[in-house]
């Protein structure tokens, strides 16, 4: 059945059913973050709402309530040379290079995925109705226009912890002397120096989001949307103060402390899902390990089978010398000198391997979804990060006492065989882990159902503006209370400049009435 028939018949569907229709728009193509942005919709569509989903990893099987409509666009589409093909060569970016580098890719993603024919047709539609978008917090402003266009609330669900500048757009305050930068791996507790940087790094990042990447996306949004009939569409900045919820992929007792708005929620592992069972050769593995297994995954994005030859030659020596067994995974069919007590899968039900018993160290790249499921599990863990967030994670999970870390320039046999080591013979590292698994469990309601809840609040409450901040009202030196500092410092100068008016009149007439009293003394004689 053609593509063009299966979004329409879906669409026309999705305004007919009971529940909510909701569109979610996941454009960036990153298993990861799809992990994250797929669970809330498809239990979302489970509860009986008619789901329409954009994305570049559409569903192998059919979901009741669930319609894909598929993008083409890829990394390789998108990059064009401006990002590495190799992210292991991501390791030297700095924050701001790195930032730099995501706003192009945003751009680039919008001016594709807005072009693509279904797409178009979506943004051309004159007879569907949207009561909700879902969209992908991740520098791609531009699918506003979409919220704009079906009149409808926005949801924001951002994959990770969230960047500052997120919090502008529910008002909610973000201050640099405790909230670190997403890049940097510092902690809420931050010398001088270190919130000297993070103030410097935040502060170039807001300015020239303002000035170069947000006008890019409403120069996008004017481009594809803005279609005569359309009526003359809001600017980019108006657009991101319309959203309703902003959900965030953390968790105070996994991130550090900050002040959040009642719309900008914490829903972090909203993907953990319950145990299932481990397919049989994988059963037998992991029970058939009298000294245990030990984890190893880089992640969905990063390949292992793409690391420098050295560091993956000390890495093979390291696990040559265990008595564990070690499950890798690994995206290729051969590993060039696979020690006997490696086993290789190309993909792993890694929440499952987790909860095995068996299972005594995740060694892993640090990043959230990841840390994560560790921490669900009590899992302890030795931490190589690359790029992005992975160093902040992992510096929290050290700080926290249930990880060690090792750069990936630093990576050695001796290196590496000492963190296994040191793990795996000193109890308190699981112990640490089991213990920020009991605090995180300890929720009233489960993530994914606290993503659900809010979601279906903003449906109920015809986006909640209720929820809405003054902050967003403000200018900002309103915000910022300049135009009050300014009005008392007028004042408290105006007093103090006719105080000292007064008393230096004052001080003129006592010491002119000393002197004239001086010269009119009797007997006083002149001297020459």
């Amino acid at each position: 059945m053609h593509l063009q028939w299966l979004v329409t018949v879906g669409l026309l569907l999705a305004t007919q059913g009971h529940g909510a229709k909701i569109l979610g728009l996941f454009p960036f193509p990153a298993r990861s973050h799809l992990i994250v942005q797929k669970a809330l919709m498809k239990e979302l569509a489970r509860r009986g709402h008619e789901v329409t989903v954009m994305s570049s990893h559409p569903e192998s099987k059919p979901i009741p309530n669930y319609t894909d409509i598929p993008l083409q666009a890829n990394f390789e589409t998108i990059s064009k040379g401006h990002a590495p093909k190799n992210l292991f060569d991501m390791q030297t970016m700095g924050p701001i290079q790195l930032t730099m580098m995501m706003w192009y890719l945003a751009e680039s993603i919008c001016d594709t995925v807005l072009q693509e024919k279904d797409v178009q047709q979506l943004i051309h539609s004159s007879n569907l109705h949207f009561d909700l978008v879902v969209i992908e917090a991740f520098y791609n402003e531009c699918f506003l226009g979409f919220a704009h266009k079906f009149n409808a609330p926005v949801v924001q669900v951002c994959p990770y912890g969230g960047s500052n500048f997120m919090a502008d757009w529910v008002g909610s305050p973000n201050p640099y002397s405790y909230v670190p930068d997403e890049f940097l791996d510092y902690s809420d507790k931050m010398n001088f120096w270190e919130r000297f940087h993070n103030s410097f790094i935040a502060s170039v990042k807001h300015v020239t989001r303002q000035l170069i990447h947000m006008p890019k996306q409403d120069a996008v949004v004017k481009k594809y949307f803005n279609y005569t009939g359309a009526g003359e569409f809001p600017s980019i900045w108006d657009l991101e103060t319309k959203t309703s919820l902003v959900l965030l992929n953390s968790h105070h007792s996994l991130n550090f402390p900050k002040p959040l708005m009642p719309n900008y929620v914490q829903v972090g592992g909203m993907h953990v899902q319950p145990t299932k069972k481990l397919p049989q050769d994988l059963q037998q593995y992991l029970d058939n390990a009298p000294d245990g297994v030990i984890y190893f995954s880089m992640g969905s994005n990063l390949q292992s089978s793409q690391m420098p030859e050295s560091k993956r030659n000390a890495i093979l020596k390291a696990f040559s010398k265990l008595k564990q067994k070690v499950l890798w995974k690994w995206e290729t069919e051969t590993l060039p000198g696979q020690p006997p007590n490696v086993k290789l899968g190309k993909w792993l039900p890694q929440n499952d391997i987790l909860a095995h018993p068996n299972v005594r160290l995740f060694i892993t790249h640090g990043g959230l979804l990841s840390t994560q499921e560790a921490v669900t599990r009590g899992m302890p863990l030795v931490g190589i990060p690359v790029f992005a967030d992975q160093s902040l994670n992992m510096g929290r999970a050290v700080a926290s006492g249930y990880a060690l870390m090792i750069d990936f320039q630093n990576i050695t046999t001796e290196s590496l065989t000492w963190a296994i080591k040191e793990i795996l013979e000193k109890p308190k590292y699981r112990e640490n882990a089991q213990r920020l698994s009991r605090i995180y469990r300890d929720q009233p309601l489960s993530p994914l159902e606290q993503a659900v809840y809010w979601t279906e609040y903003v449906i109920r409450h015809k986006g909640a503006p209720h929820l809405r901040s003054a902050a967003l009202d403000l200018a900002w030196y309103q915000y910022f209370l300049l135009d009050v500092i300014a009005v008392l410092a007028l004042g408290t100068g105006t007093v103090l400049f006719v105080v000292f008016l007064i008393l230096r009149t004052v001080l003129r007439k006592v010491c002119g009435g000393k002197k004239r009293e001086s010269v009119s003394v009797p007997g006083k004689k002149k001297r020459n």
